[in-house]
């Protein structure tokens, strides 16, 4: 799945929000909702505006749908209903165990096959209970369609209720379940993660204060609630131009220090760099790419 740093969620029984929203929004993915914003006497409804809204859709930004859990009697018709070719990933909630993973690939991959679907579609799981988060490495291990973790933040939600934190504005209380899924999902091979919502839809300090503090723990991206928080979160997870300019110019001498002198390892602007830090510096400059950043 391609890098992503916001991603907003669209309840998909509003069918005018789920038309317009790839062509209206500046989000880099959407989550159409199947699961927590549809009341149960719209679920059918919410995955046939899904199913006919792929061929409406004109966008290259991700499209994904948050389907019902396993154990909810309406999770094989929801996939059922929305894996198409057009579709990159299903959002897979409350995940206590691997086996659901592994369901899930398994429904995929018939599905897949009957429809003549080429491009597998790839799974973000979502563990929010205390089996799911004890368990991370386990779930992305699970299956190789893993293209990312949540650890989810909201005041007041799933995750939140399942662990008994008390919420705080400065998220201390988040801080190991966080740094779990990172390196959990990291030991894994996973390379994207997903924090959030910010559920305060005016305080938009208070967002980017919580953005900016997961992606100092390495968190590459975070889900939103409402359009407006797209923007500061694509702010945030963008990576700082002195940043990619650094790098760039540190990628240039580390060049001529190999061609030129046959060194590993050069001091550049006050700082010893070598071949560990030229590593750090590519990921950054391949995520810049990513967003146009750089050639």
């Amino acid at each position: 799945m391609r890098p992503i740093r916001s991603i907003l969620y669209i309840p998909a029984n509003n069918e005018d929000w789920v038309h317009e929203a790839p062509e209206k929004y500046d989000a880099d993915a959407f989550i159409f909702d199947l699961e927590d914003s549809v009341p149960p006497s719209e679920k059918e409804e919410a995955r046939e505006i899904v199913a006919n809204a792929y061929d409406r859709w004109d966008t290259d930004k991700a499209i994904t749908v948050r389907i019902n859990g396993p154990e909810t009697g309406l999770f094989e018709a929801d996939l059922d209903a929305v894996v198409h070719d057009r579709l990159d990933a299903v959002v897979v909630p409350k995940l206590p165990r691997t086996e659901d993973v592994t369901r899930t690939d398994h429904v995929l991959s018939y599905l897949e096959s009957r429809r003549g679907i080429e491009n597998r579609t790839e799974i973000i799981a979502l563990p929010e209970t205390p089996q799911g988060f004890y368990n991370a490495h386990e779930l992305c291990k699970a299956s190789d369609r893993v293209a990312a973790i949540v650890g989810g933040t909201s005041r007041g939600a799933d995750v939140e209720r399942a662990l008994g934190w008390e919420w705080t504005r400065e998220g201390t209380e988040k801080l190991h379940m966080l740094s779990k899924v990172l390196l959990d999902g990291k030991a894994a091979g996973v390379e994207q993660f997903f924090g959030g919502a910010w559920t305060n839809v005016e305080d938009v300090e208070g967002l980017r204060e919580e953005a900016t503090r997961l992606r100092s723990l390495g968190y590459t991206g975070y889900q939103v609630i409402h359009p407006s928080h797209v923007e500061p979160v694509n702010d945030i997870f963008t990576p700082d131009e002195d940043d990619v300019e650094f790098w760039q110019r540190v990628m240039e001498e580390m060049e001529t220090a190999e061609v030129e002198e046959s060194r590993g390892a050069v001091r550049f602007e006050g700082e010893m760099i070598d071949i560990a830090h030229i590593k750090r510096g590519e990921d950054i400059l391949e995520r810049a790419r990513a967003f146009d950043m750089v050639d």
